[in-house]
């Protein structure tokens, strides 16, 4: 009797099984999975955007920290030519209103 029980659910499985295969497809199974794959397609094709985006703003990152060393220097230059530049000034000044000094000898006549 066990052994029949056991037969009778193994011929249910197999039944069940059998079914399974030989059975046509859902109606709407084949449309679905052209959407799945044209949705894993995009996926696909969106995982490219996406890295080739992220290779495009790492390099927009280090030319941006490029021109930020650049513009630090630059101002470092300037600014030490502002210094010199101050401190000629300051020293034409003093020569200009230096007492004695003659009002032409700064100037000189260009003919």
């Amino acid at each position: 009797m066990i052994m029949n029980k056991k037969i009778k659910w193994l011929a249910y499985g197999i039944a069940l099984m059998g079914l399974g295969f030989t059975m046509p497809s859902c109606p709407g199974q084949q449309a679905m999975q052209q959407q799945i794959d044209a949705l894993q397609t995009k996926v696909n094709d969106t995982g490219k955007q996406v890295h080739a985006l992220d290779s495009q703003v790492r390099q927009l990152t280090s030319d941006v920290s490029q021109i930020k060393n650049v513009i630090t220097q630059l101002n470092n230059f300037v600014g030490a030519q502002k210094i010199t530049l101050d401190q000629l000034d300051a020293k034409l000044s003093a020569l200009t209103t230096k007492p004695g000094a003659k009002k032409g000898a700064a100037k000189k006549k260009v003919h």
